[in-house]
């Protein structure tokens, strides 16, 4: 929160809610392979594609 503009800052909770909209990306992408290949691979082209 700043506490001199009195609001809480949303920073934080865009990342948290990216790493996880990234997850489920993934995990929504392997499963749609039928397993195949690295799920962490994927998660990382995920990041790669919000960071553009």
């Amino acid at each position: 929160m700043d506490a001199a503009a009195g609001r809480t800052d949303p920073r934080a909770r865009a990342v948290i809610a990216t790493v996880f909209t990234c997850l489920d990306a993934a995990s929504m992408a392997w499963v749609d392979n039928d397993g195949k290949g690295d799920i962490m691979d994927l998660y990382d082209e995920c990041l790669a594609a919000v960071r553009g």
